[in-house]
């Protein structure tokens, strides 16, 4: 019997003699005694202490079978899926003008047709098989609700044909939030609108530089008064951008939204995440943002992040095991002239189209580089795989120009994930 290679063993500062043990391989975590760990050392637990340590996986008879399973979590995952995630880009309009837009160049007038809605949507029924228990249509723009009649066509089309089949339909929302007023809301209710996911970049101040409307006015007041008017007719979840400049001024954040009756009760998650800087074609410019998720400033701003969304009570994202959209089967991105793509940052990189909703889907192993964790060494030992798994790819396609090399998240993982586990610990009930 061995310790899993996927757990970690850390001290626990309030009792010298209890290590915090997690595993990265499903999420588990325990405060073990220490004598217990020892124990296994010497090979003499005892039948309770083995079972404890097994019930969580912590315990395993055979670690290469173990690292073997491990290896194949993805497609494991992958068989158990039952539900489809479409990602849909309906225009690339917007009212506003950010300042580290990811889509940069690419915003314009475009629109999503209707004869490319009703081809999507024939698309989506060839594919849902029955069998399939949930369809999530995530709309995404430019700003999605410049093209609220679109998003109701769409739904429309496909939300009977979910229903008959005994599946879950719902609609979802990536907006900027100025538009998101109640009557709106109340609009789309009836087409499955469940969630809607906004962006506040911390404070006033800060949010309304990096986030302004085209005019150039603010955003702030507008956006969380919509979702103070809306919150009790939907699931909202608030993210905000922050740079190695502004990140611990977003604690500030907290004060406004309590002001306005926006407490843990109502926002469904909260968290931050750091401005990427986008060298590519599409570029708007911005100079200040991470370009690896190894900077050191991060390994600084993440956990002192976390540790205040959860110190305010808000839901913070959980820290397992999880896929990157590209490795996620019957999950894919349509771009509003109907090209499909598998990450919804690489929207109008052609070299990564790999369909469109005439043609079908193509074998897009090979083109987004599936698996490209199984040819690095340091990936296959590697304790963080489960939750890591190579790395984000579009990370990487800013870093190199193409994704054929991992994203490695060992440095920061190395130091951020024992103070994040701890943060839960400690605030979480």
């Amino acid at each position: 019997m061995f310790l899993s290679r996927y757990a970690l063993v850390y001290p626990w500062p309030d009792d010298s003699e209890l290590r915090l043990v997690y595993s990265t391989l499903n999420a588990a975590k325990a405060l073990i005694p220490a004598a217990i760990l020892e124990d296994l050392q010497k090979g003499c637990l005892d039948e309770d202490e083995e079972s404890m340590l097994r019930e969580q996986g912590l315990v395993v008879d055979d670690l290469k079978k173990e690292k073997e399973e491990a290896f194949q979590l993805v497609e494991r995952i992958n068989s158990r899926r039952t539900a489809m995630n479409v990602s849909v880009i309906v225009n690339l309009q917007c009212n506003f003008r950010c300042r580290y837009c990811y889509e940069g160049s690419q915003k314009g007038k475009s629109v999503m047709s209707k004869q490319t809605a009703d081809q999507l949507a024939g698309f989506i029924k060839e594919r849902f098989q029955p069998g399939m228990t949930r369809l999530t249509l995530d709309f995404y723009g430019g700003e999605p609700l410049l093209a609220t009649a679109l998003i109701k066509h769409l739904a429309a089309s496909l939300q009977p044909f979910v229903e008959e089949l005994g599946a879950l339909f719902e609609t979802t929302l990536v907006t900027n939030g100025s538009l998101l007023t109640r009557k709106t809301v109340q609009k789309l209710l009836p087409f499955g609108l469940k969630r809607a996911k906004i962006t506040i970049d911390g404070p006033p101040e800060n949010h309304n530089f990096f986030r302004p409307y085209q005019s150039g006015k603010p955003s702030f007041d507008v956006i969380v008064g919509n979702i103070r008017e809306c919150a009790d007719l939907l699931k909202i979840a608030i993210n905000g951008n922050f740079t190695e400049e502004n990140y611990r001024e977003f604690p500030q954040l907290f004060d406004h939204l309590e002001q306005q009756g926006l407490t843990p009760e109502n926002i469904h998650q909260l968290s931050f995440s750091p401005v990427m800087q986008v060298r590519d074609d599409f570029s708007s410019g911005f100079c200040g943002g991470c370009a690896s998720s190894n900077e050191k400033w991060l390994a600084q701003a993440a956990p002192f992040l976390r540790e205040e969304i959860l110190k305010h009570g808000y839901p913070a994202n959980e820290i397992t095991p999880s896929l990157c959209m590209v490795d996620v089967e019957n999950s894919f991105v349509v771009h509003y002239d109907g090209r499909l793509y598998q990450c919804v940052a690489m929207i109008g990189h052609k070299e990564y189209s790999c369909g469109d909703v005439w043609q079908g889907m193509r074998d897009y192993r090979q083109q987004y580089h599936l698996d490209h964790w199984k040819n690095e060494e340091k990936c296959l030992d590697c304790t963080y795989l489960p939750l890591c798994f190579g790395g984000c790819r579009y990370m990487a396609y800013q870093r190199d120009g193409h994704m054929a090399k991992v994203d490695c998240q060992k440095d920061f993982l190395d130091a951020t994930l024992e103070a994040s586990i701890k943060q839960e610990i400690t605030y979480l009930p």
